[in-house]
Parts: structure tokens; sequence; C-alpha cells
């Protein structure tokens, strides 16, 4: 696999998405909390109505943002304000643009943890991306004993102590990636593949009992290092141009 230099930059005054890249996106909540009024303008009826049926100020100020910001930047892709963006959604709640005048299919997700949200655009091919904030009061031996498989559980109980939560938010981001990509979210268990939980070493997915032959096509990639998140991507298919782009202002 070929290693990539990965560190998030600030973003550039212009997008140009090419056909061999992938665009990933970091938004911080508490630096979008003053946009809050214009993105909500940017968001379907549904969207504002889902976002109001949070009971925290905090929880409906992350769905706005979150899904602002991804219309912000789906307009720039696509060249039309975000308020023009429409959204359709599979059985399982994956998002893809209804229609747009682009040469190529755009594929994205995005996911969110804690105060960050990130986001995947490629045209390369269905893509999957997720963070989590790496809790230290999460009873995570007890998670994977729950939800990983045999051979994953086998690469967590051989971890170094000191190792072992890293490896398993490492593991968890690359499962979350993974069936988000698909497009089928916990349709497919998560014991039913395997990943790498190696924190430091490039992610792999090892075996899939459910479609054996994924794993000649999916690659996997892990978002910059950070302290207090794991994150990864996954991929149908292989990129060797990733872009890792901070977003701090709405225009």
């Amino acid at each position: 696999m070929v290693k990539l230099e990965r560190a998030w930059t600030q973003s550039p005054s212009t997008m140009v998405l090419k056909p061999d890249e992938i665009h990933v996106w970091r938004v911080f909540v508490d630096e979008w909390l003053a946009a809050i009024p214009e993105l909500l303008v940017f968001l379907s009826p549904d969207e504002q109505a889902r976002a109001q049926r949070f009971y925290f100020e905090r929880d409906r100020n992350c769905s706005i943002i979150a899904r602002g910001a991804l219309r912000v930047l789906l307009g720039r892709y696509c060249a039309v304000d975000p308020s023009m963006i429409m959204l359709q959604y599979n059985e399982f709640g994956k998002p893809n643009l209804a229609s747009h005048d682009l040469a190529l299919p755009l594929y994205f997700n995005l996911a969110h943890s804690h105060t960050t949200i990130v986001y995947a655009f490629t045209c390369i091919n269905r893509v999957g991306i997720d963070v989590e904030y790496m809790r230290t009061n999460v009873e995570y031996e007890e998670l994977a004993e729950h939800y990983f498989s045999p051979i994953e559980k086998a690469q967590l109980h051989a971890m170094p102590i000191e190792q072992k939560m890293q490896a398993f938010f490492a593991g968890w981001t690359r499962k979350e990636a993974y069936i988000k990509a698909r497009g089928k979210g916990l349709s497919i268990p998560l014991d039913s593949f395997d990943v790498t939980l190696q924190p430091d070493r490039d992610p792999r997915l090892l075996a899939c009992r459910e479609d054996p032959k994924s794993v000649s096509h999916w690659t996997f990639y892990a978002l910059p290092a950070d302290p207090h998140y794991a994150g990864a991507l996954a991929l149908d298919g292989v990129c060797e141009h990733l872009q890792f782009w901070h977003l701090s202002s709405l225009f």
C-alpha cells in the first residue's frame, strides 16, 4: 500500500475534485456556532424538523452544523447555492445527491462525534467515513466481546494493555466506515467481517463472510492522527491522492 502523508491543512480558496482524488474535510462544531442561523436556511424542512427534535442544544447545534456544512461543501462541488442541493436517502438512511450536472458521479459520506464532524467526497466509487471521540469511560472490551468477530477479539486480546483502547476505537471506526460505504448500515452484522486493529499501521479489510469478494477491491485509510479521536475511511477501490482539509468558515 502506498504510504500517505496525513495532516489537516486549511481549506484552499478554490476546490477541484479530480477523478482520482478523495477530499476529506474536518469541521469543529464550536467554530461554526455563530453560523447556525445561516446554515439553518440551507436545510430542507425535514432536516430542520429533525434538528429541532433533539432535546439537548449541543445535539441540535451539531445536527444543524453537520447537515448545513455538508450542503455548503456540496454546493461548492456542484457550483450551486447550498439551498439548491437536493438529497435523497436509501432505505438505510444513507444520503445521495438527487440530481446534479457533474460529469462524474459524486460519492460522499459524513460522520460526527463529540465536537468534530468529518466528510469524504470522491468520484472514484462508494465511500464511507467514521470518527469517534475516544472516551475513557467506555467499556470497550465489553463492546468488543459483543460486536467484534473472533479474529478481531483475538487481535484486541493480544494488544499491550496501554494500546487496547486505541486499538478498539481504530477497529470500531474501520468497521463503521465500511458498513456506511456499503450503504446498508447495521443490516451488515459487525461480526460478519474482519478488519485490522493496529492503530499505527495501514488499516485493511481481512475477510467478509457476507460478501467474500469485497476484500479484493475495498481499501481502508486512517484519518490524520489525533490524541483524542480515531477515524477511518473505506473506499470501494483504491486512491493514492487524499487531501485532508479543515473547514473553519462558511465561505
